[in-house]
C-alpha cells in the first residue's frame, strides 16, 4: 500500500515587509474555462441550478413524460397554472397538480416526480 504525499502550506513569514506581495497559492483555471469546470463533470442538480427555471425531474417522471408525448413546457404549465392542487393520497408531503387531463406529482422541494394523465 503507497502513502499518498502530504502537502503543508505554510502561513506568509511574519517578517514579510509591505513590499513583498501576498501571492494566492491556488492555481488560475486555464484560459476559457472556469474554476467549476475544471472540477470535473456535474450533474443534473448543478446544471438546475445554474438555471432557476429549469425544470428539475426524476429520471422516471421524464421518461414517463416521454412515452406520453407530454412536454416541459407541460409539465411547467400545469406546476404553474394548476386546475387543481391537492396533497398527495400516499404522501401528504407531496403535492399532486392537476390541470385538464395532466396529473403532476411534485416533492415539497420542487422536483417533479410522477407524471400522468387521466384516462390512460
Amino acid at each position: 500500500m503507497t502513502v499518498p504525499a502530504l502537502t503543508f502550506l505554510a502561513p506568509p513569514s511574519i517578517d514579510a515587509g509591505p513590499d513583498e506581495e501576498l501571492h494566492d497559492v491556488t492555481a488560475e483555471p486555464p484560459p476559457g474555462r472556469s474554476r467549476r469546470d475544471q472540477a470535473g463533470p456535474r450533474d443534473r442538480s448543478d446544471a438546475a441550478a445554474d438555471d432557476p427555471g429549469a425544470l428539475r425531474m426524476t429520471r422516471g417522471a421524464r421518461e414517463a413524460a416521454a412515452g406520453m408525448g407530454v412536454s416541459d413546457a407541460d409539465v411547467q404549465r400545469c406546476l404553474d397554472e394548476p386546475t387543481d392542487v391537492s396533497p398527495d393520497a400516499d404522501n401528504p408531503a407531496r403535492t399532486r397538480f392537476r390541470r385538464g387531463d395532466l396529473t403532476v406529482t411534485a416533492a415539497a422541494d420542487g422536483m417533479v416526480l410522477h407524471v400522468a394523465r387521466r384516462g390512460r
